[in-house]
C-alpha cells in the first residue's frame, strides 16, 4: 500500500522526543544536492587557501620521501 505525504512530517517517540522526519522524495533529493554543492564549495575554498609551491620544490620534497623518479626531466 502506497503512502502519500504532502508535507514534511516529524515523528516522535513515546516520550515526545523527535525521532524521524518523513519527506517527499523530491525534497530529500533537493536537500542532498544542496549538501553536495556546499561540500564542493567547502573543498574549493580549502584548496584556494593552501599555499602553492613551485614544481621544483615539489620534486625536492618528493625525493626526500623516496619518490626520486617522480618528475624526472
Amino acid at each position: 500500500m502506497a503512502m502519500r505525504v504532502k508535507e514534511e512530517q516529524i515523528l516522535y517517540d513515546a516520550r515526545g522526543r523527535k525521532t524521524h522526519v518523513v519527506l517527499p522524495v523530491k525534497k530529500y533529493e533537493e536537500l542532498l544536492e544542496r549538501l553536495e554543492d556546499l561540500n564542493d564549495l567547502w573543498a574549493m575554498r580549502q584548496v584556494e587557501a593552501e599555499k602553492s609551491i613551485t614544481w621544483q620544490n615539489a620534486k625536492k620534497k618528493l625525493r626526500k620521501i623516496g619518490l626520486s623518479t617522480v618528475g624526472a626531466d
